[in-house]
């Protein structure tokens, strides 16, 4: 699995000014869990809202916690 380098005291603020050549992995701040996010996966509705308005929503697929953080950055060895 390739390693995520996040870009430390970086936010974009709006979920749709994030450049589209920078990755975002949501994380699980209770079990730790990671995944790579996908932000078409968010509803039509959502792809204007500042991240902090979205964190809340991130329901974690391993332990059902929502505790989601969204990170921004990049997979470092990957194609």
């Amino acid at each position: 699995m390739p390693k995520f380098m996040e870009i430390k005291d970086w936010s974009p603020g709006y979920i749709n000014v994030a450049p589209q050549h920078v990755d975002i992995m949501a994380e699980c701040q209770a079990c730790g869990e990671q995944r790579k996010f996908d932000r078409k996966s968010l509803p039509a509705s959502m792809r204007q809202h500042l991240i902090k308005e979205i964190e809340p929503h991130l329901k974690c697929a391993t332990c059902g916690a929502k505790a989601g953080k969204l990170r921004f950055g990049h997979y470092a060895g990957e194609d």
